[in-house]
């Protein structure tokens, strides 16, 4: 899948594997990708951005491949990838399941189908924790920056409600939050029902997708909830009612189905907009220490 640099240094590079670039895991930052050493002075164009190649019976100037790589790299740098899951690719993954190889395979088929003249039907991920669904989002985001440019954002959306009422102390609207990722090509959504599921905050989610929705916009999601019942390990009482305001509110909240947790009308805009896709191998693979690695692995 990688694009390589094609230079001897860059292919025999040990740090890059030809890509060109390395990305970084940095303590307290989101991920950050820079150009190999390999690659800090460009051997083809001598850093001036241009090479001559020949056209007809003369040559002419080409942007040098070094110039894309730079835009390409600068586009990944806007992600906000976390720094936890920095590394995440789809070489990285490991398929311990047949689950895991069918959504390996649901995002790949994103990836390199992407258009951006075209709408793209995105891809929603649902299972236990520890699956490995966020590193397939983060995967995804980053093939399409580095490979393809195409731009991308990653929100915790427990994280965007935060950020949204930390906005209104300081004179913010909700709209100057939302707004960077109302247009962005491709929009990746982590947790998804893991709030409270208030009113406003189903309003501002209902408003985040129905705008993407109709704007034809790619929207990729991850989610704990399961879409039925039977499928879900943590079974629900049978007349109980989640109480958003109790402590215990996760707890029972974990036994509903995700058209529970998110409501009607954005669960049926969440069946257009994407392929579900089950990752649910049975057991929490951080438990075991089966997952992809970073800083506490």
């Amino acid at each position: 899948m990688p694009d390589p640099v094609h230079n001897a240094s860059a292919s025999a590079c040990a740090d890059c594997g030809g890509a060109g670039y390395v990305v970084e895991q940095i303590l307290g930052a989101t991920a950050r990708a820079r150009r190999c050493a390999c690659q800090a002075s460009c051997p083809r164009c001598e850093e001036t951005g241009y090479v001559l190649v020949p056209q007809g019976g003369s040559t002419v100037a080409q942007v040098c491949s070094c110039r894309h790589l730079d835009e390409r790299i600068a586009v990944f740098n806007q992600i906000g990838i976390p720094a936890a899951v920095a590394r995440a690719s789809f070489e990285s993954f490991k398929s311990w399941s047949p689950d895991h190889a069918r959504a390996r395979a649901v995002a790949e088929d994103f990836a390199r189908k992407f258009r951006r003249d075209a709408p793209t039907k995105g891809y929603l991920l649902y299972g236990r924790p520890g699956a490995g669904k966020t590193h397939l989002l983060v995967a995804t985001l980053r093939w399409l920056a580095l490979e393809k440019g195409v731009s991308g954002r990653y929100v915790e959306f427990m994280l965007l409600l935060s950020e949204i009422k930390a906005g209104f102390d300081a004179n913010r609207s909700h709209m100057d939050i939302l707004r960077p990722l109302l247009s962005v090509p491709v929009l990746a959504i982590d947790e998804l029902g893991k709030e409270r599921g208030t009113e406003w905050e189903r309003s501002m989610l209902d408003e985040l997708i129905s705008r993407r929705f109709n704007s034809g916009l790619a929207t990729l999601f991850a989610t704990n909830y399961f879409l039925r019942p039977d499928e879900n390990p943590v079974r629900e009482e049978p007349g109980k009612h989640v109480r958003t305001a109790s402590p215990e509110w996760r707890r029972d909240a974990e036994a509903m189905t995700l058209a529970q947790r998110v409501g009607d009308r954005i669960y049926s805009r969440l069946n257009e907009m994407c392929t579900f896709v089950k990752l649910d191998p049975g057991h929490d693979l951080r438990k075991d220490r089966a997952g992809s690695g970073g800083f506490w692995g």
